[in-house]
């Protein structure tokens, strides 16, 4: 089936649609604590907030176009608005991480010369330190309910600097990677088509098919959601602290839910603890971020879920590769690739990514840029896969985490962790090299370690000698994670 066109490639054709196809319809909820309810948001009073943001921040800022505006902020209607608005003004977007140190913080806002940060007071009260170093340019992120509507206009070119999206690097200071309007709608077919595709057959009236937001608006996940979601003209449910997970979903019932593979695991817990009545109407289950549990996503499906896997990065402006398939043929695949959007090339063992989606560099990074965009428009996406017969791709490992050994072999440690994670006592695990030996490390109870140790004796009867997990350790806590619910390595 051909994918849908997208009837906007802009962010000011996208918010005119608002105004003109969707002025009535819910545009977002949230659960108000001063209302102690639900406030609804409907697209109408969502443009009109954009507008009056814009029209805030090119009083601040003078000259704005091409300047570079962050946000440090927690998860609210006033973000979303904000990452409108700031594009539609044409400056650059910076969404920044609220849970990141200081001197994270400070490197970002310094690498990125920020004219002005858009805040909620938040990271402010914790680290007052960023007050003395840009007080002046510090902005609340509500500020722009005293201001008037803004005339807004067509971007000049789709192709120009639209934002700086820092990624969630395990290592270092994150790079920023510089995405363009051109960038950001090129995949808007893939994020959009599934939808359609799924209501067209249960025959559910998509206005009324809402997504329960929990993710990170600066990830790109949040990001290409929130434009995506108001393409098609639904509602995003927004639940801005996981505290009030539970809550907020009864409140807000919801058909569908971006998840990375911390809180897949927690909906796995409740459904096979009979508890599935806790999630409602959700029955849509969009996994990223990381590897999840093909054994997880089956007991999923076999509850009522339906899974769709995607593979994507913030340097392919989230696209990659998706699996809709609901067998257990493929569902420990990330999927086809999005062709003709993109094409795809594996070069010794690398995937790599051709397309508009693909970004336009790191910021500031030109030797970085080098290494991962090649002449001939290869990005080279640091994942080893493989494809099977059918076109589906399975990622085997990263690159740059290949275990070398002694006597030349090569260990990809994502790949015996797959095999550790269907070992039901086992939590979280990393593999890694110590001493000159493959090691397990596993979080998991106290009284399942025995049998832990034991499935990895029995596993590592099936492995190459070279391949055996010869040390095991446990741990009392889970692992540090990044703040895509990745372990950090």
């Amino acid at each position: 089936m051909a994918k849908i066109t997208i009837p906007v490639s802009t962010i000011y054709q996208l918010v005119l649609r608002m105004e003109s196809h969707y002025a009535d319809r819910i545009a977002i909820r949230y659960y108000d604590e001063a209302l102690e309810g639900v406030r609804e948001i409907p697209y109408r009073q969502y443009a009109h907030d954009i507008r009056c943001q814009a029209a805030a921040l090119q009083a601040a800022v003078p000259d704005i176009e091409g300047k570079r505006v962050c946000v440090l902020a927690a998860n609210s209607y006033d973000y979303a608005v904000s990452i409108f608005a700031t594009i539609l003004t044409g400056a650059v977007l910076v969404p920044l991480n609220l849970q990141k140190s200081w001197e994270d913080i400070r490197y970002e806002l310094d690498l990125v010369e920020a004219s002005a940060v858009l805040h909620d007071g938040r990271y402010l009260e914790r680290e007052p330190a960023i007050g003395g170093a840009y007080g002046d340019k510090m902005l609340p992120i509500d500020g722009y309910k005293d201001y008037p509507p803004a005339a807004i206009h067509e971007c000049k070119d789709r192709e120009a600097l639209m934002a700086i999206m820092f990624t969630s690097g395990t290592t270092g200071h994150s790079k920023g990677v510089m995405l363009s309007q051109k960038n950001l709608f090129a995949p808007m077919p893939a994020y959009c088509d599934p939808f359609r595709v799924m209501l067209e057959e249960m025959g559910v009236d998509h206005y009324d098919f809402c997504h329960f937001t929990i993710l990170p608006m600066f990830h790109i996940a949040a990001f290409t959601c929130l434009v995506s979601w108001a393409i098609m003209g639904m509602a995003h449910n927004l639940c801005p602290d996981l505290r009030n997970f539970y809550r907020d979903l009864e409140l807000m019932p919801s058909d569908t839910m971006a998840a990375v593979p911390v809180i897949l695991q927690s909906i796995h817990r409740d459904v096979m603890r009979g508890r599935r009545d806790r999630y409602g109407r959700l029955r849509i289950l969009t996994c990223g971020a990381a590897a999840c549990s093909a054994q997880q996503m089956l007991d999923l499906m076999h509850n009522g879920f339906f899974i769709m896997q995607m593979y994507g990065l913030t340097e392919t402006a989230g696209d990659g590769t998706w699996n809709n398939d609901q067998s257990a043929a493929h569902m420990a695949s990330v999927g086809v690739g999005d062709e003709p959007i993109c094409q795809y090339s594996i070069q010794d063992g690398e995937l790599c990514i051709k397309g508009d989606p693909v970004m336009m560099g790191y910021y500031k990074e030109p030797e970085l840029t080098a290494e991962v965009l090649d002449a001939d428009g290869w990005f080279h996406t640091g994942d080893l896969v493989r494809k099977d017969e059918d076109g589906y791709y399975y990622i085997t490992g990263r690159k740059k985490n290949l275990i070398i050994l002694a006597s030349g072999e090569n260990v990809s440690p994502e790949e015996l962790e797959k095999i550790l994670y269907a070992c039901e006592g086992v939590e979280e695990c990393l593999v890694k090299e110590k001493d000159g030996r493959i090691c397990a490390e596993v979080y998991c109870p106290e009284d399942a370690q025995a049998s832990v140790r034991a499935f990895i004796t029995e596993a590592n009867r099936t492995l190459p000698l070279y391949k055996r997990m010869t040390a095991v350790e446990f741990r009392s806590e889970p692992f540090p994670k990044n703040a895509t619910g990745k372990i950090v390595r």
